[in-house]
């Protein structure tokens, strides 16, 4: 059986996401940090074997060292890292504190990055195989009162094309998607700014949790796509 890594498992996406590839046979490393663990395996009721709940920080490096040593030790190998966690901190640059900077820029910059280095051995393991950087339009254009946000989603994105070059020669592909806006726990955290996506989109709708994740999990089963971006959003960038 394939076996994925998906960071921010206990989050709408990445929830979706672990419930599609278990329906491909894969095994799913479910990555939360301040999620029940009871509460999050409830959502996989029946696949109980077949997905391993794991805790780390994203913004301590050490944190993410242990979870990946853990999942050393009980698989061999992996074909599939997905980034989806992240977090935002919306206010004003005049007004942002710099604790909320570090924490954005941790969960969503350096988590990813982290993540990668420590799992690329056993990725090489199992003879190569995909990650999937979750970005956001708003790396692309810049949210106003996002700072924190849009810097950390853009420089993702930079992340995701250097290291598709890198890796390319041991069978690493490397791709990011921008799901677009969703009404997960965090688009519904903020109204105004769902409504404004729904306003700008020029089919007037939100993007869909479930379309995202099935695209993914489609990218994922690819074989010759590496260094590319996807955007799932019909807003025009």
């Amino acid at each position: 059986m394939p076996i994925a890594l998906v960071t921010g498992a206990s989050g709408g996406l990445g929830r979706e996401i672990v419930q599609q590839l278990l329906t491909y046979g894969y095994n799913i490393v479910a990555h939360y940090n301040s999620a029940d663990e009871d509460a999050l395996m409830r959502h996989f009721t029946g696949n109980d074997d077949r997905v391993f709940a794991i805790r780390a920080d994203l913004r301590n490096k050490d944190d993410i060292a242990r979870m990946v040593s853990r999942i050393g030790e009980r698989y061999d190998g992996i074909n599939a890292v997905v980034n989806a966690a992240g977090i935002t901190r919306d206010s004003l640059l005049v007004k942002c504190p710099t604790q909320d900077w570090d924490d954005v820029i941790g969960v969503n910059l350096s988590g990813p990055y982290y993540v990668i280095k420590a799992t690329l051995p056993l990725l090489i393991n199992s003879g190569g195989g995909h990650v999937i950087n979750v970005s956001s339009i708003s790396g692309v254009k810049g949210v106003v009162g996002q700072c924190p946000y849009s810097a950390s989603k853009a420089a993702l994105l930079g992340l995701t094309y250097a290291l598709a070059r890198e890796l390319a020669d041991v069978n690493v592909r490397v791709n990011a998607v921008l799901p677009g806006y969703m009404q997960t726990e965090m688009g519904l955290a903020n109204p105004d700014a769902l409504k404004r996506a729904t306003q700008h989109s020029l089919l007037n709708c939100l993007s869909s949790v479930q379309e995202a994740a099935s695209f993914i999990c489609w990218l994922l089963r690819s074989q010759r796509l590496t260094g590319q971006v996807f955007t799932l959003d019909s807003r025009v960038l």
